[in-house]
């Protein structure tokens, strides 16, 4: 399903979705880049055009702030086909976390190909968690990602290909409020990583999807051999899946799994993102997360969503289900931005065992 122009221009608001950390900042990066592409390759325009666009930003891992983006939507030929997009984008919060970056996203061939080039450079004030006691730290890097994919023959929806990435951080704890007097620890940390990446999309709308499936399976390997300071490998996995109870009833299921196997940074290491407390507070080498959510419209541009989320980290994927099981509920307003279009702004408010936050949720959360 491809959107005209006036929903692209409502839904590049989804880019602050992502919930930014550079507790995964991998993931995340790549989440952000690929809303960015998601959102912006159907706007049915032949010429080409440029839209910027200021948004903001609120979470419990970096705070609140803004972000502002420039998008440039290449002219598109066949309107079966994603249009090229390219983008430059910088974010700033009040915890003086800051991120600039670019991107670009194309295809050739039909459509056969799909290829992406992004790059950025950022600092992040966050907290690392040892046990219940919150460790500050200060993270800064550069990175680079590449991906390239083939449409598996046969198919609408399957891509698989490969994809690389290369990180340069810098991480200082302060660990002075612990222990007063001791200077700040610093260690500089290379990632370089070459994976294989596979999804699909069956989903009937990108934003407000209420049938179909939307899943990927990635995994990296980081070696010496290619540049990087660590030997580890990492799977990363998600499937979505989407029931239509009825004409304003939605039922949303998640799973997540992921793991390492290896020498990893702990800002790599999967963690538990849960609504109700902020990325990183639960992490090991191994985690799962299942995620169930009710959305109803209960006016033609309001809604309300319900959800219920659990979770656990474990120093191996068989202990997962013997690892303490971590829960959050919550709920939130929605508001449809336009009145033709299913893009929606609001606001969430998640409860954990231990915790509580509040999100501006723009677009759905999966």
């Amino acid at each position: 399903m491809r959107p005209s122009l006036s929903y692209f221009l409502a839904s590049i608001f989804f880019l602050v979705a992502p919930d930014l950390a550079w507790a995964n900042f991998e993931e995340e990066f790549i989440e952000q880049v690929e809303q960015a592409n998601e959102y912006t390759q159907a706007s049915g325009a032949k010429k080409g055009a440029w839209l910027p666009v200021p948004i903001p930003v609120s979470n419990p891992t970096i705070g609140s702030g803004l972000q502002a983006v420039l998008l440039y939507l290449h002219p598109q030929e066949d309107p079966k086909i994603p249009s090229a997009t390219s983008g430059v984008g910088a974010m700033y919060t009040d915890s003086e976390s800051w991120l600039v970056g670019a991107f670009h996203d194309g295809n050739f061939k039909n459509d056969l190909y799909r290829y992406r080039l992004a790059g950025g450079t950022g600092e992040f004030n966050l907290d690392y968690y040892d046990n219940n006691t919150a460790i500050p730290y200060n993270i800064s890097s550069e990175i680079f990602l590449g991906q390239f994919q083939r449409r598996i023959p046969g198919t609408e929806d399957l891509y698989l290909g490969f994809r690389y990435m290369f990180t340069d951080s810098n991480v200082v704890f302060d660990l002075s409020g612990s222990i007063p007097g001791l200077p700040p620890v610093r260690d500089g940390m290379t990632t370089s990583g070459l994976g294989v990446t596979f999804n699909f999309d069956t989903r009937d709308n990108n934003y407000y999807p209420t049938s179909g499936s939307y899943a990927e399976v990635l995994w990296m390997r980081d070696k010496p051999s290619i540049g990087s300071d660590f030997n580890f490998d990492k799977l990363t996995s998600f499937y979505n899946h989407y029931f239509q109870l009825s004409s304003k009833d939605t039922l949303a299921l998640r799973g997540t799994l992921e793991n390492v196997d290896g020498d990893t940074p702990f800002y790599l290491q999967p963690a538990l993102k849960l609504r109700g407390f902020p990325v990183g507070r639960y992490r090991d080498e191994s985690s799962f997360s299942a995620h169930t959510e009710w959305r109803r419209k209960f006016l033609p541009r309001w809604g309300f969503i319900l959800f219920y989320e659990l979770g656990s980290v474990a120093p191996k994927v068989s202990e997962l289900l013997q690892a303490d099981i971590i829960t959050a509920v919550g709920g939130g307003i929605r508001w449809q931005v336009t009145e033709d279009k299913k893009m929606n702004l609001g606001i969430d408010v998640g409860y954990s065992e231990d915790d509580s936050a509040v999100y501006l949720q723009i677009g759905e959360k999966f």
